[in-house]
């Protein structure tokens, strides 16, 4: 009975990490977040990896989740510039290797 009891204080628990509400959060940002399609749990997601949601909404528009997007910004990589890349076939530690050499995705436009 214990270990049951311990499992459901560790689900709970869990389940309050991640918040469904806007708790947290002034009325502008907000405004902010919804303007741009998030709901309070994906804000407060992305809001707790350090996107703003300017940011965040360049990310996810250039076509990265929230786990993308964080480890292609933790190598100084900005949405558009990783977009080139991800589009050119490279992936995050091939574009870090190329752009260390200099080098630049080709763009197709």
């Amino acid at each position: 009975m214990k270990r049951i009891s311990i499992v459901l204080i560790s689900i709970a628990l869990s389940a309050c990490a991640s918040s469904n509400t806007w708790e947290g959060m002034s009325e502008g940002d907000i405004a902010q977040w919804k303007q741009i399609g998030f709901d309070a749990q994906q804000a407060q997601q992305w809001q707790e990896e350090g996107f703003s949601p300017e940011l965040s909404e360049q990310w996810s528009s250039a076509g990265f989740d929230l786990e993308s997007a964080t480890d292609w910004k933790k190598h100084a990589f900005k949405a558009e510039d990783a977009k080139r890349w991800k589009v050119a076939g490279f992936s995050l530690d091939d574009a870090i290797e190329s752009r260390e050499k200099g080098l630049t995705p080709i763009s197709n436009n």
